[in-house]
């Protein structure tokens, strides 16, 4: 699953380059809410064991997230705190008094995105901004909500939230760190230098996964976060462990109580070893359970160092049949690897080779981005020795015919895609994103071998390589895709009927992968996020080669107003897929740092970012519905195990209940 930081300088560089602050994004005028019913019917399929197993991983999970607000930003909690009691259902009014019409609609919307992304800034590592709400009204609504240790807290808040030029990255898009202490990321402590922790490294420090980098007495060093920390972090870890207890006290398989064993007991002592030895388990356990999750400080996208990992928690409730094509691709593994461009560093599996492949309902999803699915652990020794699990996400029933859906991709399509080949797309929409997720997660990221010569033991290669690696592995598990999209294989695995079917998702596969760009870009607004740096690479490489060209939407002069990528050459298009996928595992099989950096810096450059046409792409997309992103209606499990939600479908009715959605859970009491 893997996301990453970027590199700004071009070759590595001895000096560091200076700091400048990026722009920070507008809030959207709007963004969609999505019903929480669906939801609802994926949780009245399970048994009643199987939902006293989900609500305690439901209620550590909410537990948790207060754990992610809170490695977001330092402030992360507090503007968590003044947006639920702003919006309570005993204060909004007197919140749209103060803020007026204007005001209040942004400050809503603010509040949602801040919400569901956990904190001020989106997966591009960018800050929204409010700039309809004054410094005066903020003060004073933030007069009316907020006790907070200090002055300068206070001052701080104000600026996260309307200046421009105030931490407006959560971390450095430099692989050394530059401006670390500018970034309002918490990973590290306030004011800690890029270069006091390059220091610190040379002289022994050594970040795990669960450290927070703190000084102490004039030295850097790891302050593990566990149930023996005082104050915020050990009170709330201490209460995830009781739920934890208490499912599994329920867990209904052998090796899902050892994954919750093993993860108690990291969140106790704080020994990565016992995170491993939860992987571990939570791969032996394969599909066994119904419902499934991950917990822990799982990825290192959001540290310069690629060291840190960042809380997530993932409860999900399985489909066993729907299941079945994914374990059928699983097992195809071979086939692929055979057809890869990776020279001496290809895979031999064992002829029962058959890793855990599960498509599920994501009931719960709590990290800093949303993602349609997930191939782990990260420890390449344990892929290696005991395997990997691929989890596949799906829509909730009835979300993909849904007409909100439909008329969202309709109005992407109308601006970025091919006229002629609008109502095409719209229909292989679903299958070719299905097959695009289950190619990368299951093949993509399963796929190679490496010099382990070039590696200390156990070492994962992507964390060695650093920032610019996260980029490299999700383009060369997208690349994956897009090189074995149309593979007869998968006639046999049944994503596809025939061999005429194929050839044509096939096809959809890069019409819809350039669409997807010029829309991600729009949104975006930077290609700092990992999987749209690899994109960029690629489709940079692919108008050089030829493969794909600018082209006005219909028989018109072409303008930056109306161009959109077009694929001139489909075979041409796969061949410079097989040539940049052969690059890129030879980059990392054989850990070549200078050549990863010249890649990205000659073929990925951030600032194109700059250039007319990128920011043509950006002025077109600035009003896309799909661009404002969603968030679901409010709902929680209560103690007696029924699902409940709350509000409407806009967000000033859904608002009050944001306070409801982290408060303890109500205790039911029986008639």
């Amino acid at each position: 699953m893997n996301l990453f930081r970027i590199l700004v300088c071009g070759i590595l560089s001895l000096t560091m380059p200076t700091y400048s602050a990026p722009s920070p994004l507008p809030v959207p005028k709007n963004i969609r809410i999505e019903s929480a019913e669906r939801r609802k019917e994926v949780w009245n399929r399970l048994s009643q064991q199987e939902k006293q197993l989900a609500f305690h991983l439901l209620e550590a999970a909410r537990l948790g997230r207060e754990l992610l607000f809170h490695q977001n930003h330092r402030h992360g909690r507090t503007i968590k705190r003044l947006i639920e009691t702003a919006l309570s259902g005993k204060e909004i009014n007197k919140t749209k008094t103060l803020l007026g019409k204007s005001g209040f609609q942004e400050f809503v919307v603010y509040s949602a995105k801040f919400l569901d992304q956990s904190g001020p800034y989106s997966s591009s590592n960018r800050k929204y901004i409010l700039t309809k709400v004054s410094d005066k009204q903020l003060t004073e609504l933030m007069k009316r909500h907020l006790v907070v240790p200090s002055l300068n807290d206070l001052t701080e808040i104000k600026k996260l939230l309307i200046d421009p030029g105030f931490e407006v990255e959560r971390q450095p898009e430099d692989p050394k760190g530059t401006g670390l202490e500018a970034v309002g990321g918490n990973l590290y402590e306030k004011g800690i230098t890029a270069e006091e922790v390059q220091a610190a490294l040379s002289k022994g420090l050594e970040p795990t996964l669960n450290c927070r980098i703190v000084k102490q007495g004039g030295k850097l060093t790891c302050e593990k976060q566990t149930v023996e920390l005082s104050g915020f972090v050990g009170t709330t870890l201490q209460q995830i462990v009781e739920q934890l207890k208490k499912a599994e006290g329920v867990s209904v398989s052998k090796e899902q109580k050892n994954q919750i064993k093993a993860t108690i007991k990291y969140l106790e002592k704080g020994d990565v070893e016992d995170f491993r030895e939860a992987n571990i388990a939570w791969v032996k356990d394969r599909s066994q359970s119904p419902v499934d999750f991950m917990m822990g400080w799982v990825e290192v996208y959001e540290d310069f160092l690629a060291k840190i990992g960042s809380w997530e928690t993932y409860v999900q409730v399985v489909d066993p049949e729907v299941s079945k094509v994914a374990q059928n691709l699983a097992t195809h593994a071979q086939h692929f690897e055979n057809g890869m461009p990776y020279g001496k560093f290809k895979k031999t599996f064992p002829k029962d080779y058959s890793p855990p492949a599960i498509m599920v309902y994501y009931f719960q999803e709590i990290s800093s981005y949303r993602t349609g699915g997930y191939n782990l652990p990260n420890f390449d020794d344990i892929r290696r020795d005991v395997g990997a699990k691929n989890v596949i996400r799906l829509p909730l029933p009835g979300e993909s015919q849904s007409p909100d859906i439909r008329a969202i991709w309709n109005e992407v399509l109308e601006e970025f895609g091919p006229p002629d080949k609008k109502d095409t797309l719209m229909k292989a929409r679903e299958k070719v994103y299905r097959v695009m997720v289950l190619l990368h997660e299951i093949i993509g990221h399963g796929s190679g071998t490496y010099d382990e010569s070039k590696f200390k033991k156990n070492e994962d290669p992507i964390s060695a390589l650093g920032s610019l690696a996260s980029a490299l592995e999700e383009q060369r598990a997208d690349l994956t895709a897009l090189v074995f999209a149309g593979d007869q294989a998968l006639i046999a695995v049944g994503l596809y009927k025939d061999k005429g079917e194929a050839q044509e998702m096939l096809k959809a596969q890069y019409d819809l992968y350039l669409v997807d760009f010029l829309r991600r870009t729009s949104g975006q607004r930077t290609f700092t996020e990992a999987h749209q740096r690899g994109h960029w690479l690629f489709v940079n490489k692919l108008l050089e080669k030829g493969a794909v060209e600018w082209a006005a939407k219909k028989k018109q002069p072409k303008t930056l107003k109306n161009q959109i990528l077009r694929v001139k050459d489909y075979d041409k298009f796969h061949q410079v897929a097989v040539e940049l996928l052969g690059e890129l595992q030879r980059i990392k099989a054989n850990r070549e740092e200078q050549a990863l950096v010249k890649l990205f810096d000659s073929h990925a450059p951030l600032d194109a970012i700059k250039e007319p046409w990128a920011q043509a792409i950006i002025e077109r997309g600035k009003d896309l519905k799909i661009n404002a992103g969603y968030v679901e209606q409010p709902w929680r499990v209560n103690s007696q195990l029924v699902f409940e939600s709350f509000g409407g479908t806009t967000l000033e009715t859904i608002a009050p209940f944001f306070e409801k959605m982290n408060a303890e859970t109500p205790r039911v009491e029986k008639n």
